[in-house]
């Protein structure tokens, strides 16, 4: 009875190390197909303010209106994965009207674009302290973080601050 004990363990063991391997191996081969595309992640955001070469004074304004615009999207962010999981609660449960899903749903986007607007009148406020050499080079930083260029992960990409839901792969621009 032992010796099988013993013999399941290293089956188990056996089976543990080769998923452990097979995966390793599957997001490396996910790795280099990125790379052979020629996409490479975005870098993260604190090298993209450097990139911008700020000056002092550009840094304390940012360094101001930074906090604000943090604590707004880190409240929309919970707020909405709250809705989230309430709509996930409805979908759950067996007898959920449609009308209560679709509501929620509606919830969901209001909360959407609540944020997103948010981000858009951030970004406007940052423009205006930029230089025109330091504006164009944002607005390229921000498309491409955003995933408005072929093979760009957005900002829940490699090297972005926020993750992106599961099975959300890259964004493609109109047309592509």
């Amino acid at each position: 009875m032992k010796r099988d004990w013993l013999l399941y363990l290293v089956i188990f063991s056996l089976a543990l190390n080769l998923g452990t391997i097979g995966t390793f191996a599957y997001l490396r081969y996910q790795d280099q197909q990125r790379q052979e595309i020629g996409h490479p992640p975005p870098p993260p955001l604190r090298s993209l303010w450097r990139d911008l070469k700020l000056d002092e004074s550009q840094r304390q304004t940012l360094r101001r209106q930074a906090p604000e615009h943090h604590r707004q999207v880190r409240a929309f962010r919970q707020e909405l994965a709250q809705k989230r999981q309430e709509l996930f609660d409805l979908i759950r449960e067996d007898s959920t009207p449609w009308s209560a899903i679709r509501a929620k749903i509606q919830e969901i986007s209001a909360l959407q674009g609540s944020l997103e607007e948010e981000m858009a009148r951030f970004m406007l406020e940052l423009k205006k302290i930029l230089t025109p050499a330091q504006r164009t080079a944002f607005l390229n930083l921000v498309q491409t973080r955003l995933g408005c260029c072929p093979g760009a992960f957005g900002p829940g990409g490699p090297g972005g601050h926020h993750r992106r839901g599961p099975g959300l792969g890259p964004r493609r621009c109109p047309g592509n």
